[in-house]
């Protein structure tokens, strides 16, 4: 029952990405040149602070935050424009972060979906581009931070430069990467996992212990996290 309803209460996937995915290269190019609002610059600046706070010194290779020699990772599906996974990331993930991330105990990897539409795909990509960066984590932070109204076409200029300015990016090269083959194949591989894994809403997670096959979890609690992380750890 309790499954039954945090799928209720989440993001169900309603299309792929697929539908959206001849826009991809315009609306990155969009992006990156066409003037919009965005966050304010004090609001900006006050949440790269707390971001850096929480990140500081942990490690990120890619789309993976913390130590790669953890005994244990988590994998997270989400979708930038998701309310549910700005939701997790705002009252749960903080809290994984500082019990288990900076600790060594737990690895998290970020699998980037792009259903909701075609914000999302510029969202996803430019995500990715920051992944190139090895900093995808403060894009993703700052992302939920300050997300807008679904498909309301904030993902645009300014707030995608503002963004990756407060993540510390390389605001250009986030720009040329956003629309490569590269960027691409992660996306793709993000979407055969979650199609393996019969993921159809975000957020959505995996556990598993190094070396062994992850399996669906259900959670939305840190409590929830906590019992299922524990019980990995301990094999």
């Amino acid at each position: 029952m309790a499954a039954v309803s945090e799928q209720r209460r989440r993001r169900i996937w309603l299309f792929g990405a697929s539908a959206v995915v001849v826009l991809v290269v315009l609306a990155i190019a969009i992006g990156f040149s066409r003037s919009s609002s965005g966050p304010s610059a004090k609001k900006l600046a006050d949440d790269a602070r707390t971001t850096s706070a929480l990140l500081n010194g942990i490690p990120q290779d890619g789309l993976a935050l913390g130590n790669p020699a953890a005994p244990v990772t988590l994998t997270e599906f989400a979708d930038l424009q998701c309310p549910f996974c700005r939701d997790f990331s705002r009252d749960v993930w903080p809290r994984l972060v500082q019990h288990y991330v900076r600790s060594g105990q737990l690895r998290i990897v970020f699998r980037n979906l792009d259903f909701i539409g075609a914000d999302s795909v510029i969202a996803a990509r430019t995500a990715g581009a920051a992944s190139l960066q090895n900093r995808l984590w403060q894009f993703v932070d700052l992302f939920y931070a300050n997300q807008g109204a679904e498909n309301s076409g904030y993902v645009r200029g300014r707030f995608l430069r503002r963004i990756a300015a407060a993540a510390s990016l390389d605001v250009a090269r986030v720009g040329r990467d956003a629309a490569s083959p590269q960027v691409g194949a992660l996306l793709a591989q993000a979407k055969s996992q979650a199609d393996s894994y019969g993921v159809k809403s975000t957020p959505s997670f995996l556990l598993g212990r190094n070396g062994q096959q992850p399996v669906r979890i259900h959670a939305s609690s840190f409590g929830d996290f906590q019992k299922q992380i524990d019980a990995a750890i301990q094999g």
